[in-house]
Parts: structure tokens; C-alpha cells; sequence
């Protein structure tokens, strides 16, 4: 954790002391770069790096094992630091990844740019959503319910799925059962007991829990 402190460009976005909880903050969060051990309690690392290496997060590998380099470089892990290891060491994969990030994001960009609507395929149609008529998305058990201000869509994918096409400028996931769409904010309100709700500018005027892990993200995207 010291060598991360250390660098400027890292942000401590979260810490898994287990397997198990490593896996319940991917699914909860969007994370850019993830340090790992191999050997976690409930759930070890590698089998970490096989359920999830297919999203667009990089994975360095933090261990004092050697016998898994092999597999973890076939699982497109950007980096295999073995234990122990120096802060220069560190450095130079840092720098690996950041520069694989960078390059990542500038393939993305111009095909993100041109795009301003979803498209959602349901049993008889395709839909082409403008992302300005989204208000806000909820996790349905595995599918996803698309709230715009004309109707409500259904579909199969996942909420991840779906926040991985639109525009993180706009929509900010504030839930783990809920994405929004920032411009349909009008407040974000503090209880007592610790918990953050917003209210949405639509005709219901919807309000939304906002999760712990989010709030400070959310208060950033809205400049409070």
C-alpha cells in the first residue's frame, strides 16, 4: 500500500482483505487498475483472474509464487510482480500499465464520441435510446429495467454491461442496483443515519438510495 501511496497518478479506490471480497468490489465497483496476491482467503487470485480478465480492468499480479506467471501473462495480466519486490520494480509496471490505459482509452474515444445513443434488443424489436432520455437504469435480478421519459425497457443485459456503453461523463452508477443519468439530478440528501438518497427532475420525481461506496464518487461527478 505504501508504494501506491507513492505514486501519484494511483487512486485507493478499495481494499479486498479475501477472495470473496475482492469479487464483491469488481462487481460493485469500476476499478482501472487492480493490484493481486494469488494466496487470498475464500477465494484465490487466479481464480479471480479467470472469472474476470475479459473486462477492461488491468490486472497486475503481486505474489511470491512463481509458478503461475505463465497462466496469469495467457489471462492477459498486464504484469507479474514476485515478492519481494522493489519500489522501482513497482514503478516500472505502474508505468506498463498506465501506458496500456492510455493507449486503451484513445482506441475507445473516437468511437465513443460518435455515439449517442443505446441500443437495446428486446423478443420483437431494437430500440435506438438517445442517452439524453435516459433517466436512470435499475438492476432487475439479472436483467435491467431502462427508465426515459417516455417509457420503461427491459432487457437481458446486465447493469455493467450496459454502463460500459455509455458514457461515464454522463451516467455514474450511485448503486449497485442503479446507474443515473447526472443531468437528471436535482439533490443529493444526507440522513441522519448515514445514508445519501437524490431526487430526480422527472415527473415522478424519483428518488434513489445512493450506496456508501458511491456517494463520494457522485459528489465529485456533481461538484459538491
Amino acid at each position: 500500500m505504501d508504494y501506491i501511496m507513492n505514486c501519484s497518478e494511483l487512486k485507493l479506490a478499495g481494499i479486498a482483505e479475501s477472495g470473496d471480497k475482492a469479487l464483491h468490489l469488481l462487481q460493485e465497483k469500476q476499478f482501472d487498475l487492480v493490484f493481486m496476491d494469488i494466496n487470498l482467503p475464500a477465494v484465490n487470485g487466479m481464480d479471480i483472474l479467470r472469472k474476470e480478465h475479459n473486462k477492461s480492468i488491468f490486472f497486475i499480479i503481486t505474489t511470491a509464487y512463481s509458478e503461475h506467471a505463465v497462466e496469469a501473462f495467457d489471462l492477459d495480466a498486464t504484469d507479474y510482480l514476485l515478492k519481494p519486490f522493489s519500489f522501482e520494480r513497482f514503478r516500472k509496471s505502474v508505468d506498463k500499465a498506465l501506458r496500456f490505459l492510455q493507449e486503451s482509452k484513445q482506441t475507445q474515444k473516437p468511437t465513443q464520441e460518435k455515439l449517442t445513443n443505446l441500443k437495446i434488443q428486446s423478443d420483437s424489436a431494437v430500440f435506438l435510446l438517445p442517452f439524453q432520455d435516459i433517466q436512470f437504469i435499475s438492476a432487475n435480478n439479472k436483467s435491467c429495467v431502462i427508465h426515459t421519459s417516455q417509457k420503461d425497457y427491459e432487457t437481458s443485459k446486465l447493469l455493467k454491461e450496459i454502463e460500459e456503453k455509455l458514457p461515464s461523463t454522463q451516467f455514474i452508477r450511485i448503486h449497485k442496483g442503479f446507474l443515473v443519468n447526472l443531468d437528471y439530478v436535482t439533490s443529493l440528501r444526507y440522513d441522519k443515519g448515514g445514508s445519501y438518497t437524490i431526487q430526480l427532475k422527472n415527473e415522478d420525481e424519483t428518488t434513489l438510495p445512493v450506496g456508501r461506496s458511491f456517494a463520494q464518487n457522485l459528489k465529485e461527478a456533481l461538484k459538491l
